[in-house]
């Protein structure tokens, strides 16, 4: 309550200090308080130092693999890439491995996994163990990486949100490899081998008929064993019809000795010339399998180094002979672009390495360039004594 001007003013009853003092002395009322909360001056801190605001963690997301490794080989790999059967085979061993190695290693089934797990020291690990434990070379290894890579570019462009870990799966290195020079038989060990088959079952001819289109048509192991009688023509000139990496389709001509030993085995084996099976099958009467031509080619190289010991210089591998094919061809002074044609390369450089591996070549352009080194005469031998060195002068 304000008072109002004059020195005359009394306060009301009960309005002082004391109810009822109105006989009393009066003393003026006190104003009445001022209610309105008063802020306090704010006087800012020299260096103020300000708590970080609390943040929310945030919930980590995963993404799991199964859905991943579905869809890339039920629709990737055959629909949208058109991969052949063999290179789908090589990534699903591929996949099964490195499933197998994490499950093992992390305790958890592969069905659990996430693409998160998948981390490159752990895939590095993982190839290390395959050079370690397994004893894979380093090709080998290599081949791994790369159906490895393949996986994660597919789940690169599925899912952009793992564009990181999928980056540093990529970003992981290929191990270089020594490159080993070529081995190849001369004519003497490709003939000794083929002495070595008993051509008087047709178990034995079928093994002989193996080793001599090994050679004769210089096809990769895979390419010959896929090889029907319908894809032989026996009418002049003869010629077969093999399908190479990458789904190329090649033609390959056939010496007309080699295509009446193909006529004469399927007319033994009571089988047609337009017939569709595989041409060289097992007892069970199924495809031949890699490791079947490797395990029949083995027997034949074992019995022919006891009496011709320089096949055991180096392992003879079904591969040996396609080598055989294309240094044979260019000791013949055939084409390089002609060899390249003939074993189905897609690039030239690929049949250089046979260049670099002609020793026969090699010495033949030594020889023809010459050189001006010459073998100085014989020294004498001085003899300690210098009279008697004297007296043989």
């Amino acid at each position: 309550m304000v008072p109002p001007a004059g020195p005359t003013w009394e306060p009301p009853a009960g309005a002082g200090h004391l109810p009822g003092a109105r006989g009393h002395r009066q003393l003026p009322a006190l104003p009445p308080a001022d209610r309105r909360r008063r802020r306090r001056p704010h006087v800012p801190l020299r260096d103020p130092v300000r708590a970080p605001p609390y943040r929310r963690r945030a919930s980590v997301t995963t993404h799991d693999l199964a859905p991943f490794v579905t869809t890339f080989f039920t629709r990737h790999l055959p629909a949208e890439r058109n991969a052949s059967p063999h290179t789908i085979a090589a990534y699903r061993d591929t996949l099964k491995l490195l499933l197998r190695f994490l499950a093992a290693s992390m305790h958890r089934t592969a069905a659990a996994l996430h693409v998160e797990d998948l981390t490159p020291e752990r895939i590095l690990t993982f190839l290390e163990d395959l050079e370690t434990t397994r004893r894979n070379t380093i090709r080998t290894r290599n081949a791994r990486l790369a159906a490895i890579h393949s996986f994660f570019r597919y789940v690169l462009d599925t899912e952009p949100a793992l564009a990181l870990p999928c980056q540093r799966v990529l970003a992981i290195p290929v191990k270089k490899a020594p490159r080993p020079v070529l081995g190849y038989l001369s004519d003497t060990e490709l003939a000794h081998i083929l002495a070595q088959i008993d051509r008087s079952t047709q178990v034995g001819e079928r093994d002989y008929l193996l080793v001599a289109l090994l050679y004769d048509t210089g096809a990769r192991i895979q390419e010959l064993l896929d090889l029907a009688p319908c894809d032989v023509r026996f009418a002049p000139p003869p010629f077969v019809r093999l399908f190479g990496k990458g789904r190329r389709e090649r033609l390959t001509p056939l010496l007309p000795q080699t295509a009446r030993l193909v006529r004469r085995f399927l007319t033994a084996a009571g089988r047609r010339e337009d017939d569709t099976a595989p041409l060289i099958q097992n007892r069970s009467g199924q495809r031949l399998t890699r490791h079947g031509a490797r395990y029949l080619l083995d027997k034949y190289v074992q019995r022919a180094q006891a009496s011709l010991p320089s096949l055991a210089r180096t392992r003879i591998s079904p591969h040996t002979f396609r080598h055989t094919k294309a240094m044979h061809l260019l000791q013949s002074d055939i084409p390089l672009v002609t060899i390249k044609d003939f074993l189905g390369h897609a690039d030239v450089k690929s049949t250089e390495v046979y260049v670099h591996s002609d020793l026969a070549m090699k010495r033949d352009a030594l020889d023809r360039a010459g050189t001006p080194v010459r073998v100085g005469p014989k020294p004498r031998r001085i003899s300690k004594d210098l009279l008697e060195w004297l007296e043989s002068l």
